[in-house]
């Protein structure tokens, strides 16, 4: 399986990462790679324990980058 995560620097200079189809997976990391690295691990650990509830595991359909006026 493969999920689309979204990495944004934290305040402290940190990297902290989200899956919006996963949204309770969120890691940390020092460098990019680390909190890349620490997001595997998180969305493995939280689609087991999806698995172990018989909750639903989803599928990531699509992504799409929309442009805003700032």
């Amino acid at each position: 399986m493969e999920y689309t995560i979204a990495i944004t620097k934290t305040p402290d200079g940190n990297y902290m990462a989200t899956c919006p189809f996963i949204p309770e997976a969120v890691a940390q990391g020092e460098t990019i790679e680390e909190c890349t690295a620490n997001m595997k691990e998180v969305l493995e650990l939280c689609i087991e324990f999806r698995r172990e509830r018989g909750e639903e595991i989803p599928k990531e359909l699509e992504i799409r980058k929309v442009q805003v006026a700032a």
